[in-house]
């Protein structure tokens, strides 16, 4: 009974809503029967299905009609890798829209029967009394529907931030008042404490508060022993990615582009996030998920800001839940602190998903049975939580260590889960010293720049949108919605499809695909079905394929001998090793990798490249090419990508090629190709998604004869090698590829 009376009490206050699908229904229907052509009442109806079907939807999740949050997530990559979360929705949705669609397609015969039966004034005319319930019913609806809330108001608001213009970057920001804004380039910084940032999964305030506070016995318990501060939601941070960009910005993600090519398309940063400063600090960042972090365009976003490192469950696998993302962060800890490194990890669950959590029976041996699969996830996530905080107490890292918890955004869907006592928002949880944060009155997802910064004491001279707001800054961005679409639009570059629509295949794809030279096997090349393995057998693959540049990732074990792997985290994961890292050298080459392919150390390296004389090694991660070259068989056939200017020019005093990395070239300026070609370097190494946004660089570097190899294939569907030979190795010369064959047709 008292679920029913919160339901009842849930459509009350939907009243509007409910008016605004009916009126629309109406609408549609009396449409469908004035048409007496059957093929066009289908199609009018089919389409007026669809419209009503979408704004349920929309409703049914986000609680709105249709607006730029839906709109966001309305594409097939973000459709199709929630589809098995939604069976019962899908089903329940098919029979509401084949339910309205043939009310539709038999609103001529309701409508006749519906007069014959009701009309109590037999003199006036059936046409006559239709037509004035038609015009009364469009009236009607034009008045409820745009009113605040209504279909029309909230589309109204989504075509006016999807009709602005892009503008330049400092006309967007002095229309928001913003004078003395600073600049990625232009940052002056100084590290403060390691940094934790724990985004959880639709875990609001109602999960601390009222009948569900039983839930999260060890949350409710750090609100005692550390700071907690209430916090509400802003617009354009009420999805995942939308959250992050907040939190990273301070700016709420309005952006004029439909769905993931938000981040999709995006390449470079003019405005300041804190990712920009953590690099310019000198911090290790790593972004870990346990879903696939390619949903929402957030790979790309990360990438975007700066963010390289990204552990999800394409890189760890399907199983990857949020208990496995908590012991990868311990990982990621363990081996930041044994090498003193400092570091910033962002963290981000997803098994406390709306609607029903995605269950992980493993947690059965920690949590009793629950009323449903989502609190017995959510009741999971407390105890995962406690049980990190006690790992980080343990090692005592919290001393020297900042983190920040916070919900990414409200629960979606309907929240009669919770009672009145539960007040619905967000908040923020840290251990960070109270006097240090810079807080007001109400605190929203854009203040946590500012708190996340200085919490940790890191000192720069940033500034962030909220420094700029001194009354509602709700109300703001509702006020300035426009403006900061724009804003959003000129501070984050990205490349219009029209750039590369049609899609031309180079006139020397012939040429480019049969050229040794152009293809570098990424970690040795793919070995069966895996990638990053840097194995003996993916080295001998790739070499009966053809290719000619090998690239491997080399680290250095305890005892400081040099190894090939992607690194130890991933090399533990690969060989299922559960002891302490780094391993020595001789416990490095017991393991086999993926149970099956054969380790590489230093003297296996130069035993191979003495057998193939045409092979040429490429070096990553490490970065001391004095030590390595010294080591390796024959100089003349190493290049080593090298993430320090430093670094580049004691490669060339070793006698070695020097590839330089992408942060390198950046760092260098507008003077970049010169200082390249004084030096006589030939080689650079960048991400793939730094062509679209650099094309005049590359064409320099290319007239100056210096090769650019792309990394970062496979990133996104179908950008893998033959699409980048095909239709961008014009801008560059070559790529880290996974597997080629130069045999193919």
């Amino acid at each position: 009974m008292e679920t029913i009376i919160k339901i009842l009490k849930y459509l009350f206050e939907l009243r509007i809503e409910i008016i605004n699908l009916l009126l629309l229904f109406m609408i549609g229907f009396c449409i469908c029967s004035i048409l007496t052509s059957k093929k066009l009442r289908v199609f009018i109806g089919f389409l007026w299905s669809v419209f009503l079907s979408l704004q349920l939807i929309s409703l049914y999740f986000v609680n709105t009609f249709i607006g730029y949050q839906f709109y966001v997530h309305f594409n097939v990559r973000d459709i199709t890798a929630m589809l098995g979360v939604y069976n019962l929705q899908i089903i329940v949705l098919s029979f509401i829209f084949f339910t309205i669609f043939f009310l539709f397609y038999d609103s001529k015969k309701l409508i006749r029967f519906f007069i014959r039966k009701t009309l109590r004034f037999k003199k006036i005319h059936a046409a006559v009394s239709f037509k004035f319930i038609f015009i009364f019913i469009s009236v009607l609806s034009l008045y409820f529907m745009s009113s605040k809330g209504g279909i029309i108001h909230t589309s109204a608001e989504l075509i006016s931030m999807l009709t602005v213009k892009e503008q330049e970057i400092h006309t967007t920001l002095n229309k928001l008042g913003i004078t003395a804004y600073t600049f990625p380039k232009d940052l002056e910084v100084k590290k403060g404490k390691n940094i934790i940032v724990l985004s959880l999964e639709s875990l609001e305030r109602g999960y601390l508060e009222g009948s569900l506070s039983h839930l999260t016995p060890n949350l409710n318990a750090l609100k005692k022993k550390w700071n907690y501060y209430p916090m509400e939601q802003n617009s354009g941070s009420g999805w995942t990615s939308g959250s992050l960009y907040t939190y990273l910005t301070g700016f709420p993600a309005h952006f004029g582009i439909h769905g993931n090519d938000i981040f999709q398309k995006a390449y470079h940063s003019n405005i300041t996030g804190i990712s920009h400063i953590f690099q310019k600090a000198g911090y290790k960042m790593t972004y870990i998920s346990s879903s696939d972090a390619e949903f929402s365009g957030t790979q790309e976003l990360l990438h975007t800001f700066q963010i390289k490192r990204v552990i999800d469950q394409s890189f760890l696998g399907e199983k990857f839940r949020d208990k496995d993302l908590f012991e990868e962060a311990k990982k990621q800890i363990r081996h930041h602190t044994s090498i003193n490194e400092p570091y910033v990890l962002f963290l981000a669950t997803v098994d406390t998903h709306f609607p029903n959590g995605i269950y992980d029976e493993r947690m059965e041996k920690y949590i009793s049975p629950k009323a449903t699969d989502l609190q017995f996830m959510v009741a999971s996530l407390d105890y995962m939580i406690e049980d990190f905080i006690n790992y980080l107490e343990q090692e005592n890292l919290l001393s020297d260590t900042v983190i920040y918890i916070f919900p990414d955004h409200l629960k979606m869907g309907s929240p009669v889960i919770f009672d009145d006592h539960s007040k619905r928002g967000l908040y923020i949880l840290t251990n960070a010293d109270g006097k240090s944060l810079t807080k007001t009155d109400n605190l929203y997802q854009m203040d946590l720049p500012n708190i996340i910064l200085d919490g940790a004491n890191i000192s720069h001279n940033a500034s962030f949108l909220a420094d700029y707001i001194s009354g509602n800054k709700s109300l703001f961005i509702k006020d300035h919605i426009q403006e900061l679409t724009a804003l959003n639009i000129a501070g984050i570059k990205r490349f219009h499809a029209s750039q590369f629509t049609p899609l031309k295949i180079s006139k020397n794809y012939e040429y480019y695909k049969k050229d040794t030279t152009r293809y570098i096997a990424h970690a040795g090349g793919k070995i069966g079905n895996y990638t990053y393995t840097n194995a003996l057998e993916a080295l001998n693959s790739s070499y009966q394929n053809g290719l000619r540049l090998f690239e491997l990732d080399i680290i250095k074990t305890k005892d400081q001998k040099f190894v090939a792997a992607h690194d130890w985290d991933h090399w533990a994961e690969i060989t299922n090793y559960k002891g302490s890292l780094p391993v020595t050298e001789s416990e490095f080459l017991k393991h086999p990798l993926r149970g099956k392919y054969t380790p590489m150390n230093m003297e296996r390296i130069n035993k191979w490249f003495l057998e193939h004389p045409d092979a040429i090694l490429v070096t990553d991660k490490i970065n001391t090419p004095k030590e390595f070259s010294e080591q390796f068989t024959d100089k003349k056939r190493l290049m080593m990508e090298l993430f320090s200017w430093e670094a580049v020019k004691e490669g060339i005093a070793a006698g070695i090629k020097p590839v330089v990395s992408q942060s390198v070239l950046e760092n260098l300026g507008s003077g970049a190709v010169e200082k390249l070609k004084k030096n006589n370097i030939r080689h650079i190494a960048v991400s793939r998604t730094f062509i679209a946004g650099n094309m005049d660089v590359l064409k320099r570097l290319k007239a100056h004869n210096i090769k650019v190899y792309a990394y970062h294939l496979n990133f996104s569907p179908g950008k893998d090698e033959k699409y980048v030979t095909k239709y961008e190795m014009d801008a560059i010369y070559g790529v880290y590829a996974d597997t080629w064959s130069f045999n193919e047709p």
